[in-house]
C-alpha cells in the first residue's frame, strides 16, 4: 500500500511539472473585449482562403460534365437500321452468285475452246 502511494505520488509530480511547462510554453491569452470578434474574424479568413478552392472545384466539375454531355451529342449516331435480310442469307445469296459466276465464267470458256476445235474437225 505504501509503495502504491509512492508510485501515486511521482506520477502527480511528473504531471505538476509537465502541465507547468506546458503554461510556460503556450502565450497568455488574456479575455478582452475584443476577444471573440477576433477569433470570429480569424475563423471567417479561414473560411475564405478555403472558399475559392471550393468554388473552383465546383466550376471544374460543371466543366467536366458539360464537356461530357456535350462529346455524347456529338458523337451520338443514331442506330443503324437492321438489315431486312438475315445475314445467313444475304452470306448465301453472294456464294450462289459466285458460284454462278464461275460456272458461267467455266462455261463461257469451254465453248469457246470447242469452238476452234469444231473448226479445225470440218
Amino acid at each position: 500500500m505504501n509503495e502504491q502511494n509512492h508510485n501515486s505520488s511521482l506520477d502527480n509530480s511528473r504531471l505538476d511539472s509537465l502541465l507547468v511547462s506546458y503554461r510556460d510554453a503556450c502565450p497568455e491569452v488574456e479575455g478582452s473585449k475584443n476577444f471573440m470578434p477576433e477569433l470570429w474574424r480569424r475563423i471567417e479568413e479561414r473560411r475564405r482562403s478555403e472558399l475559392w478552392l471550393f468554388r473552383w472545384a465546383n466550376v471544374f466539375a460543371a466543366a467536366a460534365a458539360t464537356v461530357a454531355i456535350a462529346t455524347g451529342v456529338v458523337f451520338y449516331q443514331s442506330p443503324k437500321p437492321l438489315p431486312q435480310r438475315a445475314y445467313i442469307e444475304k452470306l448465301t445469296d453472294e456464294i450462289s452468285e459466285d458460284y454462278f459466276l464461275n460456272n458461267t465464267y467455266m462455261r463461257t470458256a469451254s465453248y469457246s475452246a470447242p469452238a476452234s476445235s469444231v473448226d479445225s474437225e470440218r
